[in-house]
C-alpha cells in the first residue's frame, strides 16, 4: 500500500471484535481472538499507521479479560508500529469492564495526549467519554450504547460531551476532529440492524453540522458502508468477527466467516478517503450463522427500541 502523504493521519479502523474472556466461540462459530490476530498479521506491513481504532462491540461478554485481550493484541500492535490506540463501547460491551482496562475511551499509546482524563469511579449509567489529540487531530469517543439494549442512542450527556469538545479552541487540534462511535447514523441493510440502529441521528447531525469534524468512524453493521451526515463523511468498518450478508432477504439475518478493516487517511486539508481490507478465512465453514424471520423478530423484541 502506498505510504500516506505528508501531514496525513492514517487510521487502521477495526470494529466488532466480539472478544470473550473464556475463549468461547462467537455465535458458536468464530474464534474471535484468532480472527483478530489473523487480521492484524494481514495488515502488518501497511505503512504509516498513526492511530488504531476499535469502534465498539470490543467484547462479547463485557469481561475485563476480554478487554485485556484487545489492549494486549491491538494495543501491542499499535505500539510496535508507533501508533496510538483507542476504543469505544458498543451494545455488547459493559462500561464497567471497559473502563477498568481502556481508560474511559481516551487514546492510549504513542503520540497521544488525553485532554480530559479522570480515573475516578464512574457508574455504568454514565457514558464512556474520551477526548485526546493525535497528530493535530482531536479524537472524540462518543458512547452510543444503551445498557441492556441492542439499539443505540445519544444521551444528553454524550451529546454535551461532544458539543463541549467541538467548542474548544483549535490550538491543540488544527487539523480538525475525528469522532468514533459504535452505532452508525446511517440506514441499515437488514431488518434486525434497522431495529438496532442509532435512534437519534438527527441529534448528532445538529452537533457536527458546520463543525471541524472531518470524519465519523462507526461499526455495528459488520459490513463496510460509506455515507455522510450533515456534510461529514461517515465510514463503517467491516466486522472482525464476521461479515453480514447484505444481499439476503431483508427479514433474515446471516453472516459469513470473514474479517475486514478499513485503512482511513485524513489529510491535512481535511480530505478523507478509505481503503477496505478483506481477510477471508477459507479454512472455515463459510456460513457463520443464519437467523430466520421468526428469530429476528424475537431478537428485535428483546433488544430493540420499544
Amino acid at each position: 500500500m502506498q505510504p500516506p502523504a505528508a501531514g496525513t493521519l492514517r487510521i487502521l479502523h477495526l470494529s466488532d471484535t466480539h472478544l470473550t474472556g473464556d475463549g468461547a466461540l462467537h455465535q458458536g462459530a468464530v474464534d474471535t481472538t484468532a480472527a483478530l490476530e489473523q487480521l492484524l498479521a494481514h495488515v502488518d506491513e501497511v505503512p504509516g499507521i498513526g492511530l488504531v481504532v476499535v469502534s465498539g462491540d470490543v467484547s462479547e461478554d463485557g469481561s475485563p479479560e476480554s478487554y485485556a485481550t484487545v489492549r494486549d493484541r491491538v494495543g501491542g500492535w499499535a505500539e510496535r508500529h508507533g501508533a496510538a490506540f483507542v476504543a469505544v463501547p458498543g451494545n455488547h460491551d459493559l462500561r464497567e469492564g471497559f473502563r477498568q482496562v481502556l481508560a474511559n475511551g481516551h487514546v492510549l499509546g504513542q503520540g497521544a495526549t488525553a485532554l480530559v482524563h479522570t480515573m475516578e469511579y464512574l457508574p455504568p449509567t454514565v457514558p464512556v467519554s474520551g477526548q485526546s489529540v493525535v497528530a493535530g487531530r482531536r479524537i472524540v469517543t462518543v458512547d452510543t450504547s444503551v445498557p441492556g439494549a441492542g439499539y443505540g442512542e445519544l444521551s444528553d450527556t454524550a451529546l454535551e460531551h461532544l458539543r463541549t469538545a467541538l467548542a474548544e479552541g483549535a490550538a491543540d487540534a488544527p487539523h480538525g476532529t475525528v469522532v468514533v462511535l459504535h452505532h452508525p447514523p446511517l440506514p441499515a441493510p437488514t431488518e434486525l440492524h434497522e431495529a438496532l440502529r442509532l435512534q437519534n441521528p438527527e441529534a448528532l447531525a445538529d452537533v457536527i453540522r458546520g463543525s471541524d469534524v472531518r470524519v465519523v468512524l462507526a461499526g455495528h453493521y459488520h459490513h463496510h458502508f460509506a455515507g455522510s451526515l450533515a456534510g461529514v463523511p461517515v465510514l463503517v468498518a467491516p466486522g472482525v468477527a464476521n461479515d453480514t450478508d447484505v444481499v439476503g432477504p431483508y427479514d433474515e439475518e446471516s453472516a459469513v466467516v470473514d474479517s475486514g478493516a478499513l485503512v482511513v487517511d485524513v489529510s491535512a486539508d481535511g480530505s478523507v478517503w478509505s481503503t477496505p481490507v478483506r481477510v477471508p478465512r477459507g479454512d472455515a465453514d463459510p456460513r457463520a450463522f443464519r437467523l430466520d424471520p421468526e428469530t429476528v423478530r424475537a431478537v428485535i423484541a428483546a433488544a430493540g427500541k420499544h
